[in-house]
Parts: structure tokens; C-alpha cells; sequence
């Protein structure tokens, strides 16, 4: 995955930064895509948390992205 990828799909859900965390929603018609575009590896050590909503989940992305040495606020600026 790379930064411009990850940025592209995030254009299209809600995200926003809660303290430290970088919240994404993704709606269940996009999760394929998602996950896709993470790749298999990401998964196979026990997956990532998630929060199961009503028409979507919800997930942290911070140590998705250090992982694929992304940086966070290039993804979505913090407010100052």
C-alpha cells in the first residue's frame, strides 16, 4: 500500500483524528477494498481492532500506516 493509495480511499470515508488515534470509518461496501489494498500480511499476526457499527467499522489507522511507513497527517492533516 502507499501513502497516495491509502490517501485516495480516505478521500471517500469519514475519518478524524481523536487525540492521538486516526479514526476511519469504512463502510461495509468498501471493507474489500480496504483490506485489499493492505494486503493479506497485515492480518495473518491476529488482525486489527475494530469498532462494528451499524453500516460500517471503524478502526484506528496509525499503526497501519507506521507500518507501511506512512505518515498520519499526510493521510489527514491534525487541526491546530
Amino acid at each position: 500500500m502507499t501513502e497516495l493509495d491509502l490517501y485516495k480511499f480516505a478521500q471517500t470515508q469519514e475519518i478524524d483524528w481523536r487525540g492521538e488515534k486516526l479514526y476511519i470509518w469504512i463502510r461495509f461496501c468498501d471493507l474489500a477494498e480496504f483490506t485489499g489494498m493492505i494486503g493479506y500480511d497485515q492480518f495473518s499476526e491476529g488482525g486489527e481492532e475494530v469498532s462494528l457499527q451499524h453500516d460500517c467499522i471503524c478502526v484506528d489507522i496509525v499503526d497501519i500506516c507506521e507500518s507501511y511507513g506512512i505518515e498520519p497527517e499526510n493521510i489527514f492533516p491534525k487541526e491546530t
